[in-house]
């Protein structure tokens, strides 16, 4: 009894430290929020981001405007080149301990950032009274958004923010082709084969095509479609199943009876995209990212023959089990920010996450909105309802399709080997559609690498 009880004690006073340990950085950040937002003292930040030079300007003018509504907050704030570029500084700046105070990371950076103690839980700042967002506000963001940055930490932390850089997949395809077979987008796998047969039967090409910008994007939406975990919850490698195996047979096996390719194939499109060759009619529908959508729009004065562009949500193998991937950054806080910083870099994030001021940005970058009132803001909803006599119609389209697939998107389990791992499935993939490897050896070797 002296035993249990003493383990009860120890418990006790655990959890009754954990509660106050709680409070005392609640009321740290209470207290520092307070002389930040009295607006006496003056608070410099730095904000590093991999915008590209296209969009940066917008992202520019939201951080300017940031700095009108805080007069006392400056931010340091500069492009670090492609997301590559910019993790390859964050870690050699982590080591001299001159990060800047904010950034964007890709997801397979999060673990390791964590577990050496690089960037700071944002739980505290997102559910501070005075800074940190109401419930009607949490309610408000896409729950699929949330879900992710949670997971990096687990239930009850929050190491990142959701960045308004988000993308997702989308199927595009040549309406005016379909239109003239009475055909609609297709909702499922099988449509896509049939349509691609019957493409194949008229024209001899390809009617199909994955991009490969994202190496791992095919194997996984469709492994995923198939049934296979692909990636626990916990960072465990699921792919060598019979799922995988079937959704890599049913990519081969079309591509060996012409109905299906990929980019690198396509005499005008090479490389990863699918679009160059798309609007060389090529190939008549291929998947690819929505933030790209500008690429797959027939020019005349290039020399493609002009039609219409159709685009819709991707198709499903199962309408009733629908599945599609997220695609884009979260903003992390670095440890070495004062507290002051911290709060002035939150208060960035959180007003990079206003509706008002991300109309221009989403409108003009065609990334995916956050939360509902950013889709309800009314120069955006006249956006979304854009014609086809109107420059920004498809790009209109694409955000239409990515909204339809909210509420069945999934987020990239982040762990240690995430990256690595990515980069594996890109070569499996390739490897096997493209270089003709044996499917059933080249996915256990790939499994392998990761047990």
């Amino acid at each position: 009894m002296r035993i249990k009880s003493a383990v009860i004690y120890c418990l006790l006073v655990f959890v009754l430290f954990g509660v106050i340990s709680a409070q005392a950085v609640s009321s740290e950040i209470e207290d520092t929020a307070q002389k930040v937002l009295a607006g006496d003292m003056p608070v410099e930040i730095s904000f590093w981001t991999g915008t590209g030079q296209a969009n940066f300007p917008y992202l520019k003018a939201m951080v300017n405007a940031f700095q009108e509504a805080y007069p006392n907050i400056s931010v340091d704030f500069s492009n670090q080149g492609p997301i590559t570029e910019l993790t390859a500084k964050l870690t050699q700046n982590i080591v001299s301990g001159t990060t800047p105070t904010l950034s964007n990371l890709n997801d397979p950076t999060f673990p390791e950032y964590i577990a050496s103690e690089a960037i700071i839980d944002l739980a505290d700042y997102f559910n501070s009274p005075m800074v940190g967002f109401s419930e009607e506000e949490k309610n408000d963001f896409f729950a699929p958004y949330l879900a992710e940055v949670i997971s990096l930490g687990g239930e009850g932390t929050l190491y990142g923010f959701p960045t308004n850089k988000k993308t997702t997949d989308i199927f595009v395809y040549n309406k005016t082709f379909f239109d003239s077979y009475g055909w609609e987008a297709p909702a499922t796998w099988d449509q896509v084969v049939e349509y691609s047969r019957l493409i194949f039967e008229e024209t001899g090409k390809p009617g199909f095509s994955y991009d490969t910008s994202y190496g791992e994007a095919a194997f996984k939406t469709l492994s995923t479609q198939w049934g296979s975990p692909y990636v626990a919850g916990t960072g465990s490698i699921d792919i060598n199943n019979q799922a995988s195996l079937d959704a890599l047979n049913f990519y081969r096996e079309n591509m060996d009876l012409g109905y299906f390719t990929l980019p690198a194939l396509m005499p005008s499109a090479g490389g990863n995209n699918s679009s160059n060759g798309f609007v060389m009619e090529e190939c008549y529908m291929f998947v690819g990212a929505a933030a790209g959508i500008q690429y797959a729009v027939p020019n005349v004065a290039s020399g493609h023959k002009d039609f219409e562009v159709g685009i819709a949500p991707i198709p499903q193998k199962d309408l009733e089990n629908p599945a599609t991937f997220m695609k884009g950054e979260n903003y992390a806080i670095f440890s070495n920010a004062t507290p002051e910083q911290r709060v002035a870099g939150w208060l960035l994030i959180k007003y990079l996450s206003g509706a008002e001021q991300n109309s221009e940005w989403l409108i003009n970058t065609g990334n995916l909105p956050i939360s509902q009132s950013m889709v309800e803001n009314g120069d955006y909803q006249a956006f979304l309802a854009s014609t086809t006599d109107s420059p920004l119609y498809y790009k209109a389209s694409a955000v239409n399709a990515a909204l339809e697939m909210m509420d069945w998107m999934r987020f990239d389990v982040a762990f240690s080997d995430a990256g690595q791992f990515a980069e594996e499935i890109g070569n499996m993939w390739k490897s096997i559609m493209i270089g003709g490897a044996d499917v059933e050896s080249t996915l256990l070797a790939t499994a392998e690498q990761f047990e």
